[in-house]
């Protein structure tokens, strides 16, 4: 029997993962335009990593640069600003909003998100999704952490648990937390929660083992 939901953000519930690439190639453009596409390329592959730790990273590989936690914040500010108020303007995955308004009450819905925690929040409130979730979870804490505490507080089992996400490190954390993953693939131009399942528990039984792939399309 499955409680709890536990979804990620870009990508999984918005369609804005493209606007945060875009933001961290204008940071980084000032430095060359190679710089900006390495670091583009270096976020891309790491979806689910805080953009606190993208940014000591490329600063390091990239620049040869230690930055400082001041410096760190400053960026982080700098990014916020160029991304949150075109993140809350952005269009819903096709049909989520719809899966969440349905099965709100019936499982036990949580954010886990790379976002620091109060944007995450003050995103959530401007598009009126924050009360259909208990919690919300941002980082600098990692998705690994949201998930145990999110099992450990609510005293669930792992196997009524499942993460749903778009990114590897949404996987990773599943599998490190021993949970049920269920990927959502941009690139099929095919719809979210397809009408073949009525609700998750028709889908957990085609998932069969406790951390697995499958996609809510047709």
């Amino acid at each position: 029997m499955i409680k709890v939901l536990i979804f990620d953000f870009d990508g999984t519930i918005t369609d804005s993962v493209d606007i945060k690439t875009q933001a961290f190639f204008e940071l980084y453009k000032p430095y060359g335009i190679n710089i900006a596409d390495n670091v583009v390329e270096y976020h891309l592959s790491h979806g689910g990593i805080s953009r606190f730790d993208k940014f000591k990273y490329s600063h390091k590989e990239f620049l040869n640069i230690e930055l400082s936690e001041s410096e760190i914040q400053n960026l982080a500010k700098k990014f916020s600003k160029l991304v949150i108020e075109k993140v809350i303007n952005a269009p819903y995955i096709e049909n989520v909003f719809q899966f969440i308004q349905k099965n709100y009450g019936i499982y036990d819905m949580f954010i886990s998100t790379a976002t620091p925690k109060n944007e995450i929040i003050e995103i959530l409130n401007k598009k009126s999704l924050r009360n259909y979730f208990i919690n919300v979870y941002g980082s600098p804490d990692s998705k690994s952490n949201h998930i145990m505490k999110i099992i450990l507080k609510g005293k669930y089992s792992k196997d009524e648990v499942v993460f749903i996400g778009d990114s590897n490190q949404d996987e990773q954390a599943s599998k490190q937390c021993g949970i049920r993953f269920i990927q959502i693939t941009k690139e099929q131009n095919i719809k979210f929660l397809s009408n073949l399942y009525s609700d998750l528990n028709d889908l957990i039984k085609i998932i069969g083992q406790k951390t697995k792939h499958i996609n809510f399309y047709e």
